[in-house]
């Protein structure tokens, strides 16, 4: 069989991914075998409709919320040396930034269990804390713009 081009790869995937049909039929239609497009889809992890995507293990899931904590703590050192710089105070979009930053650590926390007992999320809660204090440190004038209305320590 001739080897089919990243366009027609693309057309089959389409099919794979959004029809009923079955996995031979869509093959013939291609004329392409149905042990390539199987491999294919696995390769390129193709989902049938109404399929999840598989879940993360256990290591790749710790990695992404410590990617998370990187990028926060990353976000609030160019706040801080924006600020030293004496480039301008907090804005409110870098305000947003960190506000989604942390809710969705809380969410992975929560995912994970990591909430407490009574659903306060401590470890989130604290984070909070200490964000909110380093962006009133970096304010100079107190809260920064858009904590108090659902900002970065808001809710």
């Amino acid at each position: 069989m001739p080897e089919l081009t990243p366009d027609q790869w693309a057309t089959i995937r389409v099919v794979y991914e959004t029809s009923a049909l079955g996995l031979r039929e869509i093959a013939s239609l291609h004329g392409v075998s149905h042990v390539s497009v199987a491999k294919q889809a696995e390769r390129h992890g193709w989902l049938r409709p109404g399929e999840a995507p598989p879940l993360p293990d256990e290591a790749a899931e710790e990695k992404l919320v410590a990617r998370l904590y990187r990028t926060f703590e990353r976000q609030v050192a160019e706040l801080e040396l924006r600020f030293a710089n004496g480039e301008g105070g907090v804005e409110e979009k870098d305000a947003r930034t960190l506000s989604v930053l942390a809710r969705t650590l809380e969410t992975l926390a929560k995912l994970r269990g990591g909430a407490d007992e009574d659903g306060d999320g401590g470890d989130i809660e604290a984070l909070r804390a200490r964000l909110q204090e380093r962006l009133e440190q970096l304010d100079g004038a107190g809260a920064a713009p858009g904590a108090a209305a659902g900002g970065a320590a808001g809710r």
